[in-house]
């Protein structure tokens, strides 16, 4: 890769990489000082007690500056005790993110807001070896949470209206299964603005971790499911008509599967406690 491009827009990705730098990194007093100085804001910069390089692992050490001349930062700020928000956790909110970490001097409450964003020349990671570094899952829940800015499903308003008044009815029964469920889908027969008297026509896709799929008590649980989402969903007729709720293997499941479907913007409660995230389509079986 290295020789396809000239020398001077060349650096050393493999020194990034060597520091530890990777995608959830927090950067040290000394350098977020200097990234702060590249904030096209002063506030957001002013207000954030840890940066944090939400670049993805590839274009952090990536050899070539023409192709990543920077990385991203996110600024994110410690919560008081009285301030912790559940509704702002695992990525409920689009806007705001609060998340746990632990560190030396104990576990704390960081909040993130999506605005919070700038880049900063990829060089200055030359300069030191990382913070800290978030932990797998609250790496994955922030990437989530960001490019759900821009690839979360958008249902028709007329639809929404007809069921959000039992949205946290909803919250509860897939919190309560959130142990089986690790993504649910939707199927709408439209995505046009219908008008009252006219039924959204709805099936429902829930994915199921494999690895459930095969346990003990596996048939029981799935008509459990089926029963209990369809009834949730039955209350809403004639206005939302459900045509069927189905629990699948996430091994069960292909893009040919799944293509009619949007993901259904529930995926925050696999993120509350250990179970696996909803998976993207490139994770399964063609």
């Amino acid at each position: 890769m290295a020789r396809a491009v000239q020398q001077d827009h060349l650096i050393d990705g493999d020194a990034i990489a060597n520091l530890g730098w990777r995608q959830g990194s927090f950067l040290g007093p000394k350098l977020a000082k200097l990234a702060c100085d590249y904030a096209p804001r002063k506030a957001p910069a002013d207000r954030a007690d840890l940066l944090v390089v939400s670049s993805h692992d590839c274009d952090i050490v990536n050899f070539s500056l023409e192709k990543e001349p920077v990385v991203e930062v996110l600024g994110a700020r410690r919560v008081d005790a009285g301030k912790i928000d559940a509704r702002q956790q695992s990525g409920r909110n689009p806007r705001t993110l609060q998340i746990r970490i632990d560190s030396i001097t104990g576990p704390s409450m960081l909040s993130c807001s999506a605005h919070d964003r700038w880049a900063i020349p990829r060089g200055l990671l030359l300069q030191e070896p990382p913070a800290g570094d978030l932990p797998p899952k609250m790496r994955r829940l922030v990437a989530e949470w960001l490019a759900k800015r821009y690839i979360r499903a958008a249902f028709p308003t007329a639809f929404d209206q007809r069921w959000r008044a039992r949205a946290k009815a909803w919250q509860t029964l897939l919190k309560k299964h959130s142990e089986w469920i690790q993504g649910v889908y939707l199927r709408l027969s439209t995505l046009d603005e219908l008008p009252e008297g006219t039924p959204y026509r709805c099936h429902i896709m829930l994915a199921v971790p494999h690895g459930k799929r095969g346990q003990s008590g596996w048939a029981r649980k799935r008509l459990e499911l089926e029963q209990e989402v369809e009834a949730f969903w039955n209350q809403f007729e004639p206005a939302i008509a459900c045509g069927g709720v189905e629990p699948l293997g996430t091994d069960e499941i292909t893009l040919a599967d799944i293509e009619p479907y949007q993901r259904f913007d529930a995926d925050w409660v696999s993120f509350e406690d250990d179970t696996p995230t909803t998976p993207t389509t490139a994770d399964m079986p063609a």
